[in-house]
Formats: structure tokens, sequence, C-alpha cells
């Protein structure tokens, strides 16, 4: 099963809004915290999911060619 952003946030003692302020917002985010939560996407193997957040954002960034 694929590692979510919860687990990340379970291994590395936060919430899960803290997880996503690392990953989109690292310099709101004190650095010991950063770190902390790095080190449980590296131990974990935790790998963004392009196409759900694009999904989720209601937008893809892709512009198609006919």
């Amino acid at each position: 099963m694929a590692v979510s952003v919860k687990d990340v946030a379970a291994a590395a003692a936060v919430s899960v809004g803290t997880v996503s302020n690392v990953l989109n917002r690292p310099d709101k985010v004190a650095p010991s915290t950063v770190a902390r939560v790095q080190a449980a996407i590296e131990q974990l193997g935790f790998v963004r999911n392009d196409a759900a957040r694009q999904l989720r954002a209601g937008r893809s960034r892709s512009i198609g060619l006919i």
C-alpha cells in the first residue's frame, strides 16, 4: 500500500497540516520540524502523487494540442 501524508505525519509526530506545510511552504515551519518530517518521508519512502494533486486542485497545468 502507498504511504500517505497521514502516515508521514504519524511517523514524525506532527499534524497532516504540518506535513503539507513542509512540502509546500517549508519557510513557514521550524527547521527542526522540517528535518523531522523529511526524515520520516525518507524512512517511509513517501512519493508525492502529482496526478492526485492535479485532480484535487481541478487543474493540470497541461496544454493539449489538436
